[in-house]
């Protein structure tokens, strides 16, 4: 089977633990209760993931993939401010789902630094702070080979978006903040245009 069989059986896994994750929570997303889902031994699953905290960063890594997409950010046809700000809205909830994400990434930052906390929840809320802004770099990494913004300003421009996005969203959830989800579309909207240097195409 090769490598194709090896990504398969990688991908299984992360499968039956994302479903382990949805169905029941952090609390059963164990190494052993991974192997049973994903119906392979614990020596298979070792074989992929050594420990349990890589298959956390692995899990965590693929769900954040899976969120976010790159839209049309290699599409010369559209300005650089253009594909950077489709790309970088998909961090800010939409009027639909605003309550729930919402909800999810307060009570994500709540239990990830709660020093009592669960590891688990730690490592999600670290992973995934991680990959996002790793999107965010790759996304500003390509209009820089395009010429729309110095290359060294890429780590900069991905913290500030980053921080960014985290900020409006924890003054959304803040009680008596004035903040709502329109103000917090045109701030990350302003700033990810603001990236990408004016007149490139």
């Amino acid at each position: 089977m090769g490598y194709a069989g090896h990504d398969e059986r990688r991908e299984r896994i992360l499968s039956a633990a994302a479903g382990l994750l949805a169905e029941s929570g952090m609390e059963r997303l164990s190494v052993r209760a991974v192997a049973d889902a994903a119906e392979i031994g614990m020596g298979t699953l070792r074989h992929y993931f050594p420990n349990q905290k890589s298959l956390h960063q692995a899990l965590i890594a693929k769900l954040v993939d899976n969120e976010t997409e790159d839209f049309e950010i290699r599409d010369h046809r559209l300005s650089a401010a253009d594909r950077l700000e489709r790309c970088v809205m998909q961090f800010v909830p939409t009027s639909e789902e605003s309550a729930h994400l919402l909800d999810v990434w307060f009570g994500m930052y709540r239990v990830g630094l709660d020093p009592a906390g669960a590891p688990f929840a730690r490592e999600f809320l670290e992973t995934s702070t991680v990959r996002s802004r790793e999107r965010i770099r790759a996304w500003l990494d390509i209009l820089a080979k395009e010429g729309h913004l110095d290359p060294s300003e890429i780590r900069t421009g991905a913290l500030e978006l980053s921080s960014l996005i985290a900020g409006v969203c924890l003054e959304m959830v803040t009680p008596g903040s004035e903040m709502t989800l329109d103000d917090a579309t045109d701030i990350v909207r302003r700033a990810a245009r603001a990236i990408p240097k004016e007149g490139q195409a």
